[in-house]
């Protein structure tokens, strides 16, 4: 089916952000928990912008469960995006960071728009929520309140030790970031009203690692009914970004053995050994935190994880939702490099013996090539499959076993060369409709396209309706999922073979007991 949409809102959206259209103050203040704020409105859409969420997370409250937000006298002034949270490149950071944006059209509190929380994505190690991709006006525009927030990463945000694990009341440490979403979720459903918002109508979404932390919100029971339906897009979930806390996981350590290697050394190197460890830990610099070697992994702790989320998803225990998520048809050629691919089709096999070991089984067969010349294609597809398609189709299956509809999609445009695949993180400009009015009209269609099943997903719970072209629930039995692209259509049976071997490997190589 070729695309032929309306687009008037995507491009006044657009053209409002090109030319920085002149913003106004909001006449009203809103009232929350915590205080008073106003914002901003530009062309209809009220912006309120930096609102802490939560205590900033510094001095003794690094390392800690996020704090309900300091009270404020007065009107607070939310006419800007807070800083992002530390990470390697940014110009605007601190480890003072814990503030979310809201955008929204309601004029009064009794509007109950859908509400849609958006978790950005980096690895759990960069971004924020003031990237110019997640402007929400397009969101609001299209009649949901688009809530936008911040949370701690690096080791800010999945540092556990032992230390850590002894001061919490619950015996864990890590998983700080989940803690910020489920704080984030909270504060959403507190004061989402106040903005027109519907509390009891909550859509979390996000990309990559923020598709992980979807993943990570489905499985804990702390996020039980603050959240309402779910779109996870491009899952990010390896071997490597689940840990158990206290012991090995696979090739890893236990994140708790981790952070205490970690602190030790930046400790030593510093010549700040021997003193109590949780002051030297907290006396630390933002920046020497930084530079901590932590790998960040949702962490099985008994507590946030009960269980390892693939057992939780496996036994039924999960949140139940309704859940929309899918992948890009390309998403490794946004990590696989042609000029560092392997040279061989031996060198490949050789790389996949050592990955797979003993629990290699049929995976030779799919992420080995027959020829050199497709070694390059080959590497695209592993990392598209391991990373990305994988997790994807656990989840949706899960919710496909359960009470409530999945439904898959295939996202297949690729905006710079139509011609190719579509790499990691394509899709977000046009999920946000924020394509400049210079892309083609077929582009500027499709992302009219994918912001309306996204906001007619948050308004009851499936993307039919509205005139939308039909997307067919997902089944078990015919694994049917959504194509998106310059085309719409149907397919099914995604990588089958691929995906039910990547699943058995999952499973025979890592466990659950934290």
């Amino acid at each position: 089916m070729t695309l032929r949409r309306a687009r008037i809102a995507g491009l006044l959206a657009s053209v409002c952000l090109l030319l920085n259209t002149l913003a106004y103050g909001v006449d009203e203040p809103v009232q929350l928990t915590s205080g008073q704020v106003s914002g901003i409105e530009s062309d209809g859409v009220q912006a309120f912008l930096g609102i802490p969420f939560a205590a900033p997370p510094v001095g003794d409250l690094r390392w800690q469960a996020p704090q309900a937000p300091i009270p404020w006298e007065g009107v607070r002034v939310s006419d800007r995006h807070g800083p992002a949270c530390m990470q390697r490149r940014a110009s605007y950071m601190s480890e003072d960071c814990l503030y979310l944006n809201v955008w929204t059209t309601a004029e009064t509190a009794a509007e109950q728009l859908p509400v849609m929380v958006w978790i950005h994505g980096g690895g759990w190690t960069s971004g924020s929520n003031s990237g110019a991709t997640y402007n929400g006006e397009a969101f609001a525009r299209n009649g949901v309140v688009l809530v936008s927030v911040n949370y701690r990463m690096s080791g800010f945000g999945w540092m556990a030790h032992p230390a850590l694990s002894a001061e919490s009341p619950q015996g864990v440490s890590g998983n700080y970031g989940m803690l910020d979403h489920i704080a984030a979720l909270e504060w959403v459903r507190d004061n989402v009203a106040g903005f027109g918002g519907d509390p009891d109508n909550v859509t979390i979404f996000g990309e990559s690692a923020g598709g992980a932390s979807v993943y990570g919100l489905l499985a804990t029971p702390l996020a039980k009914g603050l959240f309402h339906k779910a779109i996870s897009e491009s899952t990010w979930v390896t071997s490597n970004n689940i840990t158990r806390l206290k012991r090995a996981n696979g090739l890893t350590g236990s994140a708790e053995a981790r952070g205490e290697t970690a602190i030790a050394a930046k400790l030593q190197e510093l010549g700040r050994s021997g003193g109590e460890i949780l002051e030297s830990m907290r006396a630390l610099s933002a920046r020497e935190v930084l530079d901590l070697d932590i790998r960040v992994s949702l962490i099985v702790d008994g507590v946030i994880f009960p269980k390892s989320p693939a057992d939780i998803f496996a036994e039924g225990s999960h949140n139940v939702v309704p859940l929309m998520a899918g992948i890009n048809d390309g998403e490794g050629l946004f990590f696989v490099r042609p000029d560092r691919v392997f040279k061989t089709v031996a060198e490949q096999r050789a790389a996949r013996l050592e990955e797979f070991g003993e629990f290699a089984g049929n995976l030779m067969d799919y992420y080995v090539a027959k020829n050199v010349e497709d070694v390059f294609v080959t590497e695209v597809d592993f990392n598209t499959d391991s990373w990305f398609a994988r997790p994807t189709r656990e989840i949706i299956q899960a919710i496909a076993r359960s009470s409530e509809d999945s439904y898959m999609y295939v996202f297949t445009r690729n905006l710079r060369d139509p011609s190719q695949r579509s790499p990691h993180a394509m899709e977000l400009r046009y999920v946000f409709n924020n394509l400049l009015p210079s892309a083609s009209e077929t582009d500027q269609d499709i992302a009219q396209l994918l912001n309306d099943y996204w906001v007619q997903f948050a308004r009851v719970g499936t993307p039919n309706g509205g005139g939308l072209p039909a997307w067919p629930v997902y089944d078990l039995e015919t694994q049917q999922h959504q194509i998106l692209g310059a085309e719409v259509g149907q397919g099914s049976m995604l990588r089958k073979q691929e995906l039910d071997e990547l699943d058995r490997y999952f499973s025979d190589r890592f466990s659950s007991a934290p």
